[in-house]
């Protein structure tokens, strides 16, 4: 009887560590998605102690409006004083909306009316307040605008062979080179907008085909931005490293420069998870050869332990843009090039667990670059990825 009283117990301790072993690697969707509420809510008490009496957080549209997209999907939202909050905050956002249609301060002198305008625009078609529409369609136009996504050949051999110029794609103003961040950022505004130049809300047929021709150029210009011989025949790619095949660089204009250094032509993770989410919005098939090779650099070069290409630099926009493209794209695990399978949703909430400090926000201490240093616009990033990546 004692003996089999033992066999018992060594049996049931059997069962309870390996239910405990399996509730560690393969957490429950439910667990997850509490540990995500958690992190939002200590995020957003963060951010909220940061506002500013105009609305603002640090009187900028763009990082007023990335705030309000974090908060956005935390729990305290559900909170009248936090609705009035993130009220004030769009109140602040749209005074600073412009005649040309660009949403920015333009008595600061970094204040990047490109960029300021696409992020913003985004924040206001998040909440669609019936008074912000003037200003949204406005700012739609101002994107689109000649000014600021000026034409060019969509043929990439003409533009590789120096026939034409090429399709731009959208820099930090008028003038500015065009960079894959930027215009990232411009293709999810326009994504976005988009019913707004069809019907029913647009009755006119060439505002439609305006937008359709604007869908063109981005493509044009993101087969510029990748490493991938078989639709980019610019000469950087021929030269360019084969473990970098299918990434994405930040300008291929730098590409044109004859003194160009080679690490300005390197692929890297926020670029190339930036440039898959805009292959997507742009509606290229997850078949095409663009997508997929995208997706195998990505295989290639999984971790969250830094931002690959560049290390420390821009980690927390590295977390977003890794957030949002696999959500857009990608199925519960992710196949790396070992043929390993990485959960990746549970892998980036573990990462963004053990960075969040004490008072609930995030900082990049060992890199500076791109202002990720300063807590709220990192802790911005973060919230905004916690709530792409949960499960509703």
């Amino acid at each position: 009887m004692k003996k089999s009283c033992r066999l018992f117990a060594v049996f049931a301790l059997a069962l309870i560590a390996t239910a405990l072993i399996a509730q560690d690697a393969a957490p429950a969707a439910g667990d997850l998605g509490q540990r995500i509420s958690a992190l939002q809510q200590r995020g957003a008490e963060f951010l909220l102690s940061k506002q500013l009496p105009s609305g603002a957080w640090m009187e900028h549209p763009a990082i007023s409006a990335l705030a309000c997209l974090g908060i956005a999907d935390a729990p305290q939202y559900g909170q009248d004083d936090v609705k009035a909050k993130i009220d004030r905050a769009l109140d602040f956002i749209a005074s600073n909306a412009q005649a040309d249609g660009s949403i920015s301060d333009p008595r600061d002198r970094r204040s990047y009316p490109v960029y300021n305008t696409s992020i913003c625009l985004i924040g206001l078609l998040r909440f669609n307040r019936p008074q912000d529409l003037p200003i949204i369609k406005k700012a739609r136009a101002y994107l689109l605008s000649a000014d600021v996504y000026p034409e060019g050949s969509a043929d990439v051999a003409d533009v590789a062979a120096g026939q034409q110029t090429p399709a731009a794609g959208h820099g930090y103003g008028r003038k500015h080179r065009a960079d894959l961040n930027n215009t990232a950022w411009a293709l999810e505004a326009l994504y976005l907008s988009d019913h707004l130049d069809r019907e029913p809300f647009n009755n006119d047929p060439q505002a439609a085909k305006k937008a359709d021709l604007a869908w063109d150029k981005a493509r044009s210009f993101l087969t510029l931005c990748q490493n991938l011989a078989d639709t980019n025949q610019s000469a950087w790619v021929k030269s360019a490293p084969d473990n970098d095949r299918g990434g994405f660089i930040y300008c291929p204009s730098d590409a044109l420069q004859t003194d160009a250094k080679p690490q300005s032509l390197r692929a890297y993770g926020s670029m190339t998870y930036s440039g898959l989410k805009s292959l997507i919005y742009a509606k290229v098939d997850k078949n095409d050869a663009r997508v997929q090779a995208a997706f195998a650099w990505i295989g290639k070069n999984y971790t969250l332990d830094e931002n690959p290409g560049i290390g420390d630099s821009g980690l927390y926009y590295y977390y977003h843009t890794f957030g949002k493209a696999l959500t857009l794209f990608a199925d519960a695990d992710l196949t790396g090039a070992d043929g390993q399978k990485h959960p990746w949703r549970q892998d980036l909430v573990a990462a963004l667990a053990k960075r969040q400090k004490a008072d609930g926000s995030w900082s990049n201490d060992l890199s500076g670059r791109w202002m990720e240093s300063i807590p709220e616009l990192s802790t911005c990033y973060c919230l905004m990825t916690l709530g792409v990546i949960k499960e509703r």
